[in-house]
């Protein structure tokens, strides 16, 4: 049994399509989603993966990426451009699927934040 391990791609500057050009979900990908859905209840990891609409807003230079940051308090979610080196410690939440080895298939879109300690809650109190 082989190990497998992730590389992560530099695809956050993919060539994605606008949000105003993109298919919403429709009846055509129903099966398609039903699949994954029952590859991931296989692996047991159907509460920890789900599916995004990949998509973009606008455009980013190539070494940016995105960065959400939350405050609960407001129940405010705001997505920016960043630097990876300026973004702070990070967790990445949306991969693009991409073909290949299990060690190069997924780019990342998006990070979430963290503070300083890797918690993820604690940063998102007063941001």
């Amino acid at each position: 049994m082989s190990t497998a391990t992730l590389t992560v791609a530099p695809t956050q500057w993919a060539e994605l399509e606008d949000i105003g050009d993109v298919e919403p979900i429709s009846e055509g990908d129903l099966t398609c989603l039903a699949e994954v859905r029952e590859v991931l209840k296989k692996f047991g990891k159907r509460e920890r993966f789900g599916v995004a609409l990949l998509h973009k807003h606008f455009d980013m230079a190539e070494d940016e990426i995105l960065v959400e940051h939350t405050n609960k308090e407001e129940r405010v979610l705001t997505i920016r451009p960043a630097k990876p080196e300026t973004a702070g410690k990070t967790i990445e939440t949306i991969w693009m699927l991409l073909d290949g080895e299990p060690k190069a298939m997924l780019g990342c879109r998006q990070y979430c934040g963290a503070d300083v300690q890797g918690n993820h809650n604690s940063f998102h109190r007063g941001t």
